[in-house]
């Protein structure tokens, strides 16, 4: 793993660490290890091991909420990317709406984009996540993304967290379109009396060009509150990777 993802390790969990002393902060400070099958039409089978370091915060911004997603993910055949969302909400009865506007970088890619976002309580221990963006890749042959995702999360308890998602890119580009679809679940659990939490997870997409998976586990310090506080609060609204790339996806 390249020494760029342990700098960005540290300075997310020193990022963590500066602002949970703060009352008005909740967030979280993690590392994932994926390992990702794909089937590229015409070309074969590829695997890859995937290591991410990330993180998020959330604050108050006045009378709005905001908060920072950022994660530096490193690829097996030596491609890091790098990636910050930053999102503005305001409440709404039992939910949030709002705005995101981010990017994900690398040495061969970049991706810019922005949209809207909300997220409502169906029941007290079910919310519903939804977002919907646009953007753009001069690297893809100025290409134009436009996607939509939602996220379905049940709290069985508000340490313990099952959550389903669904989404749908298109891509419009001077070197062709393509439809891609995407799914995935997730589970996360918190040890009692205890901030650390592990997960695992599996996401699957499909497109005109081939298909593939992504399992994955990871581990995250959560700072301000529970799992369901952390995210009711808008500390785990979506990132600009998962609205175009799903998961670790790239």
């Amino acid at each position: 793993m390249k020494k760029n993802l342990f700098a960005a390790a540290a300075a997310v969990a020193f990022l963590g660490s500066a602002v949970a002393a703060n009352a008005q902060t909740i967030g979280h400070v993690g590392a994932n290890y994926a390992r990702q099958e794909v089937d590229v039409s015409g070309l074969g089978d590829a695997d890859a091991d995937v290591w991410q370091a990330e993180g998020a915060v959330r604050f108050d911004a006045g009378s709005l909420g905001a908060a920072i997603n950022g994660a530096v993910t490193d690829y097996e055949h030596g491609d890091t990317v790098f990636g910050a969302t930053g999102h503005l909400n305001t409440t709404v009865g039992n939910g949030l709406v709002g705005g995101f506007a981010g990017v994900d970088t690398s040495d061969d890619l970049t991706v810019w984009g922005l949209g809207v976002e909300g997220q409502t309580n169906l029941t007290p221990k079910t919310t519903l996540f939804g977002q919907a963006g646009y953007g753009n890749s001069d690297d893809l042959g100025d290409a134009d993304l436009w996607a939509v995702r939602g996220e379905l999360r049940h709290y069985v308890t508000d340490n313990i967290k099952l959550q389903g998602s669904v989404g749908y890119v298109t891509v419009d580009s001077r070197l062709g379109d393509d439809d891609i679809w995407n799914a995935g679940v997730e589970a996360e659990y918190q040890f009692a009396n205890s901030p650390v939490s592990v997960l695992a997870g599996y996401d699957h997409f499909d497109a005109d060009g081939g298909d593939g998976d992504t399992f994955r586990v990871g581990v995250r310090y959560t700072f301000g509150g529970s799992i369901r506080e952390r995210d009711q609060s808008g500390a785990a609204l979506g990132t600009l990777s998962k609205l175009f790339g799903a998961g670790l996806g790239r």
